[in-house]
């Protein structure tokens, strides 16, 4: 009887630490970092929530809610904390902006501030702090001297820490240059790049100048990626990307790129088990727009370039399609992104460098995409969703919304997306 007992002992044993094992192997490790605020996160290590474990995810077939908002004009990705969607605004006929508080279960707008410049940072959200920061700015010209240039976007200019229920703008800190890359937060400091080529650390609180760093180029969109002490992004004029040591307030380490003409400072990079992924652009004919883009892996200890991807050649900076670098999303050894050259979307293996596929969408995505171990999520700037299967691209599902544009990229939140329109509109799905 006791030699029977053992026996059942050892075989539930065994089918206990095999389900273990299974579960384990199939688990997605999240390791890469965004731009941008994750939801309840408010600083990015590695966990990111556009990486998605667990049950299959939707086809986008079902509308719950959609809405929309006159004389908005939504810019941002749209940033869950518990039932409220917080959104930026950018008005670009009168070059104003907004800050929107709505409510995710019925899209009513809670509160909204009105804002002096365009609102193009995703909105930071910091419960511990009762606040949300999002900084303000245009790329409408540059100021120029002896043909240098000084700054990029005029004022008003700001980084504003703003009270996360009531709206209430609790401070501003203002600056010569656009506030328009998305800045992170770590222990009670907003550290951020910007159009005046300088590197802010505030507190987070008070708004104070902590300290700050002279960089010598241009920051347009490249957000800061957050890795430990270390803060990454690309600038312009001349094309430098930089390595910040927030603990010891110095420059790590730049690389220049003299050889490129474009989209280093408008590129948020990837972050991943060592390395940084970015991308940038080299006109090879000024008058007909055309060139090649870039993608770059970096050593994210030492700034060496490991290898170069040319994505391919054709049209950028179109004028009713501005060039903005892609933004890369990285699982296991398997890296997601998009050529805006030739408007691919396709799958590159990080240590072979081999591209594993491509798929046309025949459109820009500037933002990162929402992947799981089945399905690839992939958003263009003339307002499609597309759904791929992640092994080989092949095409699943496409969604097309009611809106000139979704540049900003998608939210998954408890099993729902949410996204937005550049003509107000606000939906979500399952």
């Amino acid at each position: 009887m006791k030699k029977t007992y053992y026996i059942y002992l050892t075989v539930l044993v065994l089918i206990v630490v095999t389900l273990i094992l299974i579960i384990h192997l199939q688990k997605i490790v999240p390791n890469t970092t965004y731009y941008y605020s994750s939801y309840n996160q408010y600083s990015n290590n590695g966990n990111d929530n556009n990486i998605v474990t667990g049950a299959e995810m939707t086809l986008l077939s079902h509308v719950i809610l959609a809405k929309n908002i006159n004389g908005v004009g939504f810019d941002t990705t749209p940033i869950v904390s518990g039932d409220i969607i917080y959104v930026g605004v950018m008005n670009q006929s009168n070059t104003t902006g907004a800050l929107y508080a709505i409510k995710r279960s019925n899209f009513k707008v809670l509160w909204h501030d009105q804002l002096p410049n365009w609102v193009m940072t995703n909105p930071v959200v910091v419960p511990t702090q009762d606040m949300v920061y999002v900084g303000t700015g245009n790329s409408i010209k540059y100021d120029l001297k002896n043909k240098a240039v000084l700054y990029r976007g005029l004022g008003p200019n700001a980084m504003y820490g703003i009270n996360l229920e009531t709206g209430k703008i609790m401070w501003k800190y203002s600056t010569p240059g656009e506030d328009m890359p998305t800045p992170v937060y770590k222990n009670g400091i907003i550290y951020f790049a910007n159009g005046n080529k300088k590197f802010y650390a505030l507190s987070a609180s008070s708004g104070k100048l902590l300290w700050s760093i002279n960089l010598g180029s241009i920051v347009s969109m490249s957000s800061a990626v957050l890795v430990h002490n270390n803060i990454y992004f690309g600038s312009a004029s001349p094309y430098t990307f930089f390595d910040i040591n927030i603990k010891t307030k110095k420059i790590q380490w730049k690389d220049n790129f003299p050889n490129i003409t474009g989209a280093l400072d408008d590129t948020t990079p990837t972050y991943s088990a060592g390395y940084i992924y970015t991308n940038a652009t080299h006109l090879t004919n000024n008058k007909a727009d055309v060139g090649n883009e870039y993608l770059y892996k970096i050593n994210a200890n030492t700034g060496q370039i490991i290898w170069t991807i040319n994505e391919g050649n054709g049209l950028i900076n179109l004028p009713s399609d501005p060039m903005e670098g892609s933004v890369s999303t990285i699982i296991r050894n398997t890296l997601y992104t998009s050529s805006n050259t030739v408007r691919d979307i396709f799958a590159v293996n990080i240590n072979t460098k081999k591209i594993l596929w491509r798929y046309h969408v025949n459109s820009m995505i500037n933002a990162p995409f929402i992947i799981n171990n089945k399905l690839v999520y992939a958003v263009t700037t003339a307002g499609n969703i597309y759904v791929l299967k992640s092994n080989n691209g092949s095409f699943i599902a496409k969604r097309t919304l009611g809106g000139n544009e979704i540049a900003s990229g998608l939210s998954f939140y408890n099993g729902i997306f949410y996204a937005i329109t550049g003509n107000g509109n606000i939906y979500s799905f399952n």
